[in-house]
């Protein structure tokens, strides 16, 4: 079973801006056109069986903000405008009607990250062939033998052990996690060791490029460089923990840990409740119809810009009839099954 993993408000913001020049009848529809394009697009090139989509949640940074308060408190709008926040939030509700009506599952729960999510998904569905969809660098620590993560922004799929171009550096994947850990995050206001980035960092543990490196590793390697050179105000920043918002000791290093790890997630009772559901049960079909889904496209205006060809818009909707049929085939003797959401 290979199952795509899809942070969706991630592609809806490269579709959104990548595809901003896209009207149809005056309304923008690059970010769903995008969006519907790349699942289709996937579903082909991976032979996929599942399409799960997740969605931030109302709220979803609390849990974080109330370990660390400066988290994304900072984070400025992605959209600038009235007209231009009402157009991506049109386009996000639409997308959402669309991906039920194909049966692509998907969830979004109130306090949550899509992160969190889809890193519970996949601690949890230890039978099923998993990529990831997302270029949030977050994401890479879940590479593992049954998971995969496809950055869209390098445009390559990775998986465990290979090279990642992270901060203009080359490093191992798997310590991307520690460089975000240590060296802090600008987009989520994560603050790391003073005077701390990445290539001063390999300067004093170059093995982070090419082998799997632990905090304690690093505080060992600095200790001992220390030793040799106590007037080194960069390494005493490390072993005691200096921010931007004074000496923190210990409690950067936990503090640090618990915000970027994604090993025990970040989620209500009732998200992973549904994220087993999503993982385990069968959709429901009631209400559910690719015709429904090509008279939105209709409506929306998406046939109009396909190739102009006969079978264009066959070629389109095939790989979502597709996956409707293997949704379909799923088990479905079983007590439960995900109903469709009221989505207005």
């Amino acid at each position: 079973m290979s199952v795509l993993l899809v942070d969706g408000d991630n592609l809806l913001t490269i579709g959104y801006y990548g595809a901003k020049n896209v009207f149809y009848k005056g309304t923008h529809i690059g970010g769903i056109y995008h969006f519907l394009n790349t699942l289709r697009r996937s579903f082909e090139q991976y032979q996929l069986d599942k399409i799960v989509v997740f969605w931030d949640g109302l709220e979803g940074s609390q849990c974080r903000r109330k370990i660390y308060s400066h988290y994304k408190e900072n984070r400025r709008q992605r959209v600038r405008t009235e007209e231009d926040l009402q157009s991506y939030l049109y386009q996000r509700d639409r997308i959402k009607q669309y991906l039920e009506e194909v049966y692509v599952r998907q969830g979004e729960f109130e306090y949550c990250e899509t992160d969190d999510n889809i890193a519970y998904y996949t601690q949890n569905s230890p039978n099923e062939r998993k990529i990831i969809y997302s270029s949030d660098g977050d994401l890479t620590q879940l590479v593992s033998q049954n998971t995969q993560v496809y950055n869209p922004s390098h445009r390559k799929l990775y998986s465990p052990n290979d090279i990642i171009v992270y901060e203009h550096e080359e490093i191992l994947i798997e310590n991307v996690r520690l460089v975000k850990m240590i060296c802090g995050d600008s987009s989520d206001n994560i603050a790391g060791i003073r005077g701390m980035g990445l290539k001063r960092l390999l300067s004093l543990v170059p093995e982070l490029r090419n082998q799997p490196i632990t905090v304690d590793q690093v505080r060992d390697r600095c200790n001992q460089l220390f030793e040799q050179d106590k007037h080194n105000k960069l390494i005493a920043n490390l072993l005691t923990g200096v921010t931007k918002h004074g000496v923190l000791g210990e409690e950067f290093f936990d503090v640090n840990n618990r915000i970027v790890s994604l090993d025990e997630p970040f989620l209500t009772d009732d998200a992973k409740e549904t994220i087993d559901l999503l993982i385990n049960e069968p959709l429901d079909q009631e209400g559910r119809s690719y015709k429904n889904a090509m008279k939105m496209m209709q409506e929306d205006g998406i046939f109009n810009i396909l190739p102009k060809a006969e079978d264009a818009w066959i070629n389109f909707i095939n790989p979502f009839l597709r996956l409707t049929r293997k949704e379909k085939n799923i088990n479905n003797n079983k007590t439960k099954t995900i109903k469709v959401r009221p989505y207005e």
